[in-house]
């Protein structure tokens, strides 16, 4: 028994509610979206009863009785409005059902009266009238009264029960042909109205869930924006201070090493050691300040990429008039073996690439007369360009760790200074740019760095034999303009500038006067090259506009070097954008050298920007 009677209470809806207060809440949102129509009914319908049943019936129940029906109306409008304004009703909800099944059953109560207090009269047409209009109301209610199960229960039976009742005592055929449609359809609404329930729960929890997922989502969404702001202006941040570092860190040890170069041309028996000391402490301090600064750059992001075709005899000849007189230095002999081929790849990193791993290899192999050599490889459809020299090899236990930072092999510990970030650079370099990075040693013997790139067929390279010697002691003879912001790098320059025989016309900004005496000293024939820094100070030209006037106003080509801190990147796309427009044509890209340059270097450059110009 009460296993049937658990049954019958569920099927009415009559059981423990089991869904969240948003689910609820949008239940009855939904329900009271449609009560209009119930209560246009229920308008409609009393009005028809009153009118039909006006001389037949008491005239004061039938009033009382509509302004029963309007006082219930008047109910379901108050709970509507309030409902609504209710900010917290997921919270509120069992009151609201209190008030709902409250409301429900008066409804119901209202409506079963009529069918047992009129239905006083055995005139078959009176009783299908009632029973049309009680039973048009109960469905024009339904839809409403479904979103929630158990106040359809409640107005369906306290409504047409009464009605059925009436009927049935009357033991007339007419009577039990209606009692019986009366229970069908009583059936019928019940069970509709329980399937449609089932439908309107399934969709309200779908659409609260939909709600709560596009909240967290939007939610997560604003807490990833405010991260990607954060993060943003952190890299805002440190680009600006790596930025500054770059120049500020730079300045110094470009003038450092310009003196300790007139301090070595000037050197004796006496401050040999010293000298060399000191000049071996200010590599080691530009080496580990280039090294964080470019590990800094690449870890926030601040290296560009643009692919390019190059010739591999191009970048190969502007990486031997670098590392020769390197080598050199050294007593090792550096050459290099290009192919005739093209790569597609940026053509300033992968010389980047190159760089550190001829740095590394300058720097570990220590027998006099040993070979570093630069070459490439056609195989099938790809070239390697590989970086061979005759070191202490790397043990192969040790090849995987080699590219992590600050990691040094046990074989160069003792042999060279090193700080072991040269090649994690070379890695992730590499590895931007889509470049397959290979490494083979033998201790005792050497070793190779290879990468691998497609080949791109190029006709016009031609073989290249290997560059050997120093461009040190080189022989200006002119004028050499100079400008350069800071005064111990310029004063340095100048120095070393004037030790190779040049007249230097210097200054520490771009103004009218000395870019008009340069001008002139080179329409007289006079002027060699022209050395500029590229930033000289916040709302005054840079360097490259400088080189540019010049250029303008001698009406003739200037030899020129960019001896600077900042990236090449920043540097050709000012080249490009000057280009476009300035009237200026004809003016090729000044030698770009990258402070702080050794006095080889710089010497290097102003004999390539010389023959160049």
């Amino acid at each position: 028994m009460r296993k049937l009677w658990k049954t019958v209470k569920e099927y009415f809806g009559f059981h423990p509610v089991k869904l969240s207060g948003s689910v609820l809440s949008e239940q009855f949102a939904l329900a009271l979206r449609l009560q209009p129509t119930s209560a246009a009914s229920q308008l409609i319908g009393a009005a028809a009863i009153v009118m039909y049943f006006w001389q037949n019936i008491s005239r004061p129940l039938l009033l009382g009785w509509a302004l029963a029906v309007a006082i219930t109306i008047y109910l379901w409008i108050s709970f509507a409005r309030r409902f609504r304004a209710d900010q917290a009703s997921a919270s509120h909800m069992r009151a609201w059902i209190r008030r709902w099944m409250f409301n429900s059953s008066l409804t119901g109560i209202v409506w079963g009266f009529a069918a047992s207090a009129l239905m006083v009269t055995a005139d078959p047409v009176d009783q299908v009238v009632l029973v049309s209009v009680i039973v048009a109301i109960v469905f024009a209610s339904w839809p409403s009264f479904s979103c929630w199960l158990p106040g359809l229960s409640v107005l369906t039976l306290l409504a047409l029960t009464p009605m059925l009742v009436a009927i049935s005592i009357a033991y007339q055929l007419s009577s039990i042909v209606i009692a019986v449609i009366l229970v069908v359809i009583m059936c019928f609404v019940l069970y509709s109205g329980r399937r449609l329930n089932e439908l309107v729960i399934l969709a309200v929890t779908q659409r609260v869930r939909n709600d709560q997922l596009v909240h967290k989502l939007k939610a997560e969404k604003d807490a990833a924006e405010r991260e990607r702001r954060i993060v943003e202006r952190d890299s805002a941040r440190r680009s600006r201070f790596f930025a500054g570092a770059n120049h500020d860190l730079r300045q110094p040890l470009q003038a450092m090493g310009i003196y300790l170069q007139i301090l070595k041309s000037q050197q004796t028996g006496q401050n040999r050691d010293v000298i060399g000391q000191l000049e071996s402490a200010s590599r080691s301090i530009s080496d580990l300040v280039e090294q964080i600064l470019e590990v800094s750059r690449i870890e926030t992001g601040n290296i560009e990429t643009k692919i390019e075709r190059i010739r591999v005899s191009d970048l190969f000849d502007g990486l031997a008039s670098e590392f020769v007189p390197v080598a050199a230095e050294k007593r090792l002999v550096f050459s290099s073996r290009p192919k005739n081929v093209s790569i597609q790849t940026d053509p300033q990193l992968v010389a980047r690439i190159l760089r550190n791993l001829i740095t590394n290899a300058i720097r570990y192999t220590t027998r006099q007369g040993g070979r570093i050599t630069l070459g490439a490889r056609l195989v099938g459809d790809s070239v390697f360009i590989g970086v061979y020299d005759e070191g202490p090899g790397i043990p192969a236990e040790e090849l995987e760790s080699i590219f992590e930072p600050f990691y040094r092999g046990s074989t160069s510990r003792d042999s060279a200074k090193g700080y072991g970030l040269g090649l994690s650079i070379v890695w992730v370099l590499a590895k931007k740019l889509g470049i397959e990075l290979s490494v083979s040693s033998r201790v005792g013997r050497g070793s190779v760095f290879r990468l691998k790139l497609p080949a791109l067929p190029d006709n016009q390279v031609k073989a290249h034999p290997a560059k050997e010697g120093s461009p040190a002691g080189l022989d200006l003879r002119g004028v050499v303009g100079l400008l350069e912001d800071v005064d111990m790098v310029r004063e340095a320059v100048a120095s070393i500038l004037r030790g190779w025989g040049a007249t230097v016309i210097e200054s520490a900004e771009p103004n009218e006067d000395f870019i008009r005496e340069l001008a002139k000293a080179h329409e007289s024939g006079q002027l060699t090259t022209f050395i500029s820094d590229f930033n000289l100070g916040p709302g005054k030209m840079n360097g490259l506009e400088a080189i540019f006037k010049v250029r303008e106003m001698s009406c003739k080509k200037v030899p020129s070097v960019l001896l600077t801190a900042i990236r090449q990147e920043v540097i050709l796309n000012a080249y490009r954008n000057l280009v476009i427009a300035s009237s200026v044509t004809g003016q090729p890209m000044p030698v770009i050298l990258q402070k702080p340059a050794s006095a080889e270097t710089l010497a290097a450059a102003l004999r390539k920007a010389i023959a160049e110009g």
